[in-house]
């Protein structure tokens, strides 16, 4: 091995405990613009959102598929969230769905995702609040993966349950 070789250090930076999204109140500049799609547009934006919502369907592990999402969606039993940069690219699609439970109603975020989520996720998250707000709803729940929760605690949501499942194999 040469000098050269034996001088190269290479340090490897892991990422694997830093937060995949910045602190809430780390300064951000606006970037994005965050939507409420009307239902009526949803089939209209069906080719642009498609790849975002087939992921988010593939994650409910078999409760949802794209077609049966958007016809949530068109039927006003969810709403459809977009987050657009200044060039008007869709980075961003999250829903959500009002659930009238027998005490409380809230707004659940059902699917949220995306690229460059840095970038527009709590401005989506501030549209949310002042959703369910405006809606009179007791609150939100987000049903998500476990990580969320380290980033969703710094907006004042708290970890009140975790949903765990048992899928059978149709074949015993």
């Amino acid at each position: 091995m040469s000098a050269a070789a034996q001088e190269t250090i290479v340090e490897v930076l892991d990422i694997s405990r830093q937060s995949l999204v910045r602190p809430q109140n780390a300064p951000r500049e606006i970037t994005h613009t965050i939507t409420l799609v009307p239902p009526e547009y949803v089939h209209a934006l069906r080719f642009d959102v498609s790849n975002y919502l087939e992921k988010a369907a593939a994650r409910s592990n078999g409760r949802w598929s794209l077609d049966t999402l958007l016809d949530a969606i068109v039927k006003q039993y969810q709403h459809l969230w977009l987050a657009f940069d200044k060039n008007n690219q869709i980075d961003g699609v999250g829903t959500t769905e009002f659930i009238s439970y027998p005490c409380k109603r809230m707004l659940a975020v059902q699917f949220l995702g995306g690229s460059n989520f840095n970038d527009w996720v709590w401005d989506m998250i501030e549209r949310f609040n002042g959703w369910a707000k405006d809606n009179y709803c007791d609150g939100i729940e987000v049903t998500g993966r476990s990580g969320f929760g380290k980033w969703l605690e710094q907006d004042g949501y708290k970890r009140c349950f975790t949903v765990f499942e048992k899928r059978f194999d149709n074949h015993e």
